[in-house]
């Protein structure tokens, strides 16, 4: 009877095992079809694949971009099918946590994750259980503005939220407990005691003379770099004083201003430079940090080793918001520009992706070398206000059906750059997920092709090869993957640039690395 214990034991684990192995098989990169890499490395050139999976008839495959890590899903004929990215529970927006919290009360978010698909918004996907063994988990889809699309829960579910009311338990007892009666009982009074003698009133003193007012000297006038004079801390609300100790535990160097309506205190925290805004009903409205590089780390220090080898750095601002859309500016010299001192900006979200690269401008070069002195806040907004002046400029030229076009096929897209072409095209250069994107549209209103922009060290064997051997001189400056859509054509589109002309050129290749006729 033992032995046949065991046996069922083990039988039953490798059962488990097969079950596992049927539903994700893990795959070595040689095993993983042609036409299927292809389609990973032309969907996400800048990313390197750690693991490869077949589950049933798609392939997947797991990677790291900018500190989040994606599955891609890829069928056996070579299409994306969708990508999926990690998402930290802390990192959901919060009208997404509070619907689970209300309408989940006691449950876990067992899972949650971004969901990219063609055609389709970016969407989160959640599922979210009871703590336990054996509870099948709630699937909810909100968008990416937190609106929820979809709620399906499992069978045999229990609403939460829905409450038994239960009867009330009548008191039958009719008898109540009597106040216990008061002794009415007094004592007789004591007898009075004769009253003392009062006492003599003291002489009055003689009234002192009184001091000259001293002169008080004028407290120094301190001022911000914009000129705004500090206010006295007695002008300050109580609450605006007591919210900023929440956010800001020993302020040194503490001034405050008041500034477009708000309070602004400027001081220094942990030796960094920092100002923080209140409104004035006291509510925290962000903090502006600045930055050491030492500070630069995680995804944004791989940014900038990736694209901007041998960076100078300047400065750094971050900025803690509390709407949660936190965004930290680098400012750095490329090594083309740092005799001039001509910075070039990038602006990153919370997360570390890329919002915006503010390219170094030559021309600014004596305007750049006054303002080193300049504060290194004030120069945070002059740079982010100057970012919002370029896309107005250039989107008020812009056709309105070309940029609704733009809009219906991209609608969580904002930070966007214009640009017209020769070929009285228009270009749309953004930022997303997967890195820097270019949609080109004609001016009739049609997408006439999509550019993805991928890491050169990604670049392919077969076309590093053949740069080495026919363009000696040369160095390669960033290459594109580019989707032709009326041809149903995909192109890899490469520029290198003369290293002693610098003078730049554009080279076409198909997917197998052969150099294309375009």
């Amino acid at each position: 009877m033992k032995k046949l214990g065991k046996l069922a034991v083990i039988l039953f684990a490798v059962q488990i095992v097969a079950l596992q192995v049927s539903f994700a098989q893990k795959l070595k990169p040689a095993d993983v079809p042609s036409e299927v890499s292809q389609a990973m490395d032309f969907q996400y050139p800048y990313v390197k694949v750690s693991a490869w999976q077949l589950d049933g008839d798609q392939y997947i495959a797991t990677f790291k971009d900018e500190g989040a890590v994606g599955k891609a899903y890829i069928s056996r004929s070579g299409d994306w099918l969708r990508t999926t990215y990690d998402v930290k529970k802390d990192e959901l927006p919060s009208v997404i946590t509070e619907y689970v919290k209300t309408n989940y009360p006691d449950f876990i978010i067992s899972g949650s994750y971004l969901e990219e698909k063609e055609n389709e918004p970016l969407h989160y996907m959640l599922e979210v259980k009871q703590e336990g063994i054996g509870f099948k988990p709630s699937k909810l889809t909100f968008s990416d503005k937190g609106e929820l699309m979809s709620r399906v829960d499992p069978d045999n579910f229990k609403d939460p939220t829905a409450t038994e009311t239960k009867p009330v338990a009548e008191n039958t007892s009719s008898k109540q407990n009597a106040a216990p009666k008061q002794n009415t009982a007094t004592k007789p009074a004591s007898e009075p005691k004769p009253a003392a003698k009062p006492e003599p009133k003291p002489k009055p003193e003689a009234a002192p003379k009184p001091e000259k007012p001293k002169k008080e000297k004028p407290a120094p006038v301190v001022t911000d770099e914009h000129g705004n004079v500090a206010i006295a801390e007695s002008e300050v609300p109580d609450v605006v004083k007591k919210n900023l100790l929440k956010k800001i535990l020993h302020p040194e160097d503490l001034n405050w201003f008041e500034i477009d309506n708000q309070y602004v205190a400027k001081c220094v925290n942990s030796g960094r430079k920092t100002a923080a805004y209140f409104s004035k009903d006291g509510v925290w409205d962000k903090t502006l940090t600045v930055l050491p590089e030492e500070a630069i780390t995680g995804p944004v220090l791989k940014h900038l080793n990736d694209f901007y080898k041998g960076f100078k750095f300047k400065t750094a601002i971050k900025e803690t918001r509390a709407d949660k859309d936190d965004k930290t500016m680098v400012e750095f010299y490329e090594k083309a520009n740092y005799k001039a001192k001509v910075p070039t900006t990038v602006i990153f979200d919370k997360t570390g992706k890329l919002l915006r690269t503010i390219e170094a401008d030559p021309e600014m070069a004596d305007v750049n070398t006054k303002a080193d002195g300049k504060d290194d806040l004030d120069k945070y907004y002059a740079k982010m206000n100057m970012s919002l002046e370029e896309k107005a400029n250039t989107s008020a030229a812009i056709p309105e059906n070309v940029q609704a076009v733009f809009k219906l096929k991209y609608p969580r897209v904002t930070n966007v750059e214009w640009k017209a072409t020769s070929d009285m095209s228009y270009e749309a250069h953004y930022y997303s997920a997967r890195g820097k994107e270019i949609c080109v549209i004609s001016s009739t209103g049609v997408i006439v092709e999509t550019l993805l922009q991928g890491k050169p060290e990604n670049l392919s064997a077969t076309i590093q090869s053949y740069l080495k051997k026919e363009y000696k001189g040369c160095k390669l400056v960033e290459y594109y993957s580019v989707k032709r859509i009326a041809e149903k054509l995909n192109l890899y589109k490469v520029i290198i640039q003369e290293k002693k002309s610098t003078e730049q050129t554009e080279l076409w290749f198909n997917l197998n690395g052969k150099p294309f006729n375009n």
